[in-house]
């Protein structure tokens, strides 16, 4: 063996290294170091650090297979610096991106290999607003936002509101995606809201993406703009007993079944109320109680807060047109109306109009004593 090695030794060439460097000795930038890709729309963020080398004039990026690059002049300040760079029009999807130094002669650093990612309009066309339970504000001008839940793994972490302050001054406010609700104590009233949902694809992402706005009706809690006497407790008309004529409220004269009185009750301090049967009170046909007004265009909704029911005809909640209540056998051509155990219904207004709202019942000797009372009436807009 050594025999062998010493005869290929004596048969190779003094100078034959010269044919690996015949044009010269290969020379090298220093690379770049600590590189880090970050996600964008339609971009990345290149982050890195030029080290000691003093030589290094610029640096070049290519990615989409070396189909595209870009030059980034260097001019370093310290002995080590810093590479921030946005590398614009960067095609959706999964990128490999390969880094070079050069310095003015021309040398290049060894590659420095990387992946990144670029959303576009793929991803955006995939999000969606986060969905609205309800807006509504309540009769002291507190107005709550109900969100229903949303997939993190969408990359929602937000959702951005708009409105209209008392001050008319248009406000702006963000609420996370962990909170089902949101409080906006100053929205001007009879305006809507719009919103929308932010979304940060992946925790390197750099940009913000969004749905676009959506405008939501706030509803609000009207009833004493529209109601007199609403309710707890409901005042009488006039002091006496138990059983009284209600302030404020039409009531129909077979409903005041207690020597010309009827419709309120002194139940739970103060309740409106239809009774037949006990004490040899008559029975009841098509008895009405009912506030008339006008209404805007818009949607409704009519609710009751029951005290007790125990009334074993149908007794329905009602909304018609004009100022009275139909009769019981007429009641489904009203604007609105649901059997009262259900305690709400809802109707809409194509125009401004007038309305008699409240309780329809025809209440039977045939069938036995009846009783119900109500301590609270409310109406919504939608």
């Amino acid at each position: 063996m050594f025999a062998c090695a010493g005869t290929f030794m004596a048969c190779t060439k003094s100078d034959d290294y010269k044919k690996f460097t015949e044009k010269g000795e290969i020379s090298y930038t220093g690379k770049l170091d600590s590189v880090k890709i970050m996600s964008g729309s339609n971009r990345v963020y290149i982050r890195g650090l030029f080290l000691s080398d003093p030589k290094v004039t610029q640096c070049k990026i290519f990615w989409n297979n070396r189909a595209d690059s870009v030059v980034i002049p260097v001019k370093k300040k310290y002995a080590t610096d810093t590479l921030k760079y946005f590398v614009e029009n960067v095609q959706e999807g999964v990128q490999n991106f390969q880094i070079y130094t050069y310095d003015a002669a021309g040398n290049k650093s060894i590659p420095v290999y990387k992946t990144g990612r670029s959303y576009g309009a793929r991803y955006q066309s995939s999000l969606f607003n986060r969905p609205i339970e309800s807006a509504f504000t309540n009769a002291s001008g507190a107005t709550t936002i109900t969100w229903q839940g949303m997939d993190r793994l969408t990359g929602v972490f937000a959702t951005e509101v708009e409105y209209t302050s008392l001050s008319n001054v248009i406000k702006k406010i963000r609420t996370k995606i962990d909170e089902t609700t949101t409080a906006i104590p100053d929205i001007k009233p009879g305006t809507s809201l719009r919103y929308r949902t932010l979304f940060l694809p992946d925790t390197v992402s750099i940009d913000t993406f969004s749905t676009a706005f959506q405008t939501q009706r706030v509803g609000a809690d009207i009833t004493a703009t529209y109601f007199k006497n609403k309710g707890n407790p409901f005042i009488a008309a006039a002091s006496g007993g138990r059983w009284r004529n209600i302030a404020d409220w039409t009531v129909t004269a077979n409903v005041k079944n207690h020597g010309g009185l009827g419709g309120w009750c002194s139940d739970q301090g103060g309740c409106l109320a239809m009774e037949m049967g006990w004490d040899g009170t008559a029975q009841i046909t098509n008895g009405k109680i009912y506030q008339t007004f006008t209404l805007p265009a818009g949607s409704y909704s009519f609710e009751i807060t029951m005290a007790k029911n125990e009334a074993k005809d149908p007794v329905y909640i009602v909304a018609a047109a004009g100022n009275t209540l139909p009769d019981v056998a007429d009641v489904s051509t009203s604007l609105g109306y649901a059997n009262f155990a259900n305690n709400k219904f809802q109707f809409t207004l194509t125009q401004s109009t007038t309305v008699s709202i409240g309780f329809l019942a025809t209440m039977l000797t045939a069938s036995g004593n009846q009783f119900w009372i109500v301590k609270e009436v409310m109406l919504k807009s939608l």
